[in-house]
């Protein structure tokens, strides 16, 4: 693995955008990761959206193709040091997206989001939405 795809990313990959389709296939299946973060926030999609494109199979079938994350003991650890190091320096992360940090961190994984501001001084980034 070398990349953990953000929910901005994956939603944006189940609703057929940004040719996204493609370039997991260039970058590899087997390089690419969900956390189950992200895939907590993308089944909060579904149940404010029941008519979304984006559905629990839909969910369910990029889950069994792409590798899930775990949070674990490390997780927390990592996500505790970073919570302290972003507090310290007055800056303001949501939790959620901390823990995704976190997760990239322990694993040595580059985050793909639209969302660059979110992580880029915590972890690397990179923007698949733009050519």
């Amino acid at each position: 693995m070398k990349y953990l795809v953000d929910t901005d990313i994956a939603s944006y990959f189940l609703r057929g955008k940004y040719d996204l389709n493609m370039v997991f296939q260039q970058k590899g299946i087997d390089n690419l990761a969900l956390s189950i973060v992200t895939l907590a926030e993308l089944r909060v999609l579904v149940y404010r959206n029941p008519q979304s494109v984006i559905n629990l199979p839909s969910i369910g079938s990029l889950s069994q193709t792409v590798n899930t994350l775990e949070i674990d003991e490390t997780t927390w650890e990592i996500y505790s040091e970073t919570k302290a190091d972003v507090l310290t320096r007055g800056k303001t992360r949501g939790d959620l997206d901390i823990l995704n940090a976190s997760l990239a961190k322990q694993h040595n994984l580059i985050i793909v989001t639209n969302n660059t501001s979110h992580y880029e001084d915590l972890v690397p980034v990179e923007n698949w939405t733009q050519s």
